[in-house]
């Protein structure tokens, strides 16, 4: 099967079905230049993006894919761990032409993302990673607060728990939610097939951050409740592996950082990830 043409298109994304082994991969892409392929966190698809795709496409080539069971993604039959989804990543890599690309990761797609790295160094560029987990210990209010969103959704209505879980969980800019932003992430809860949460709670980050063989940045929201405890540990433990100034605290972000500060992050990414349109 020939490659689908990525010749050079606007700053509105373009949602298409890629054929890979595993089944019809939906991928949203946006821009030209060097590729900057875009992993989305649990519960999400293409739309955890949605702050950045049309900014980053200004200056990249943005690829975002609704990983396998995720989004309109084929449904594997089970949860694939980030070792497998690295290798669906990998694969629409291949299909599309790509020989290496700029990551970038949210909350379990940072999994993925690493993984890849770990697995095909010649074909990533730099990892920037977003509120990955792994790092250190959580709360027991943070380590409850999945428990109570979900018990929130059942007594109130599914309405109410997304609600809920912008406010309390993925943003501190509470004037950014509205009708059509509660929709947006409510219809993305409901076409999850698979709860990653148990897989980025097992996860330890630190020691395949230490292995990385590619630049990395870190990004961690101030006001994550599952980051916040221990900011600085956080930053010490990571740049001990990554070196000084691999971690960015970004105030005023809590665990959907790329939306809650998405002019910061735009910046932050096209500034690391170099500059000019290079291919």
């Amino acid at each position: 099967m020939s490659a689908p043409a990525l010749e050079a298109s606007g700053t509105v994304p373009v949602h298409e079905d890629l054929a890979t082994s595993g089944g019809v991969l939906r991928v949203t892409r946006a821009g030209a230049g060097a590729p900057v392929i875009l992993l989305h966190g649990g519960f999400g698809c293409w739309a955890h993006w949605i702050g950045n795709i049309g900014a980053l496409a200004r200056e990249r080539l943005v690829i975002a894919p609704d990983l396998p069971g995720f989004g309109d993604s084929w449904d594997p039959g089970h949860c694939l761990s980030p070792e497998e989804q690295a290798v669906v990543v990998l694969e629409m890599m291949d299909r599309l032409g790509i020989a290496s690309a700029h990551l970038a990761g949210f909350s379990f797609g940072t999994l993925v993302a690493v993984q890849l790295a770990l697995a095909q160094p010649q074909r990533v560029r730099s990892v920037t990673l977003v509120n990955l987990p792994g790092v250190g210990e959580r709360t027991p209010e943070a380590l409850a607060l999945p428990s109570r969103l979900s018990a929130l959704s059942r007594e109130q209505g599914k309405r109410a728990g997304v609600n809920g879980s912008l406010r309390e969980l993925m943003l501190c800019q509470h004037q950014l939610i509205d009708d059509a932003l509660v929709d947006l992430i409510g219809d993305s809860i409901a076409r999850c097939r698979y709860v990653t949460r148990s897989i980025s709670k097992a996860s330890q980050m630190i020691p395949l951050l230490a292995q990385l063989q590619c630049p990395a940045m870190v990004l961690i929201g101030a006001r994550d409740p599952f980051h916040s405890n221990d900011l600085e540990g956080r930053r010490a433990r990571i740049d001990a592996v990554l070196g000084a100034g691999a971690v960015r605290i970004v105030p005023d972000a809590a665990h959907w950082l790329q939306y809650d500060q998405a002019d910061v992050f735009n910046r932050a990414l096209i500034e690391f990830t170099g500059a000019g349109k290079q291919t």
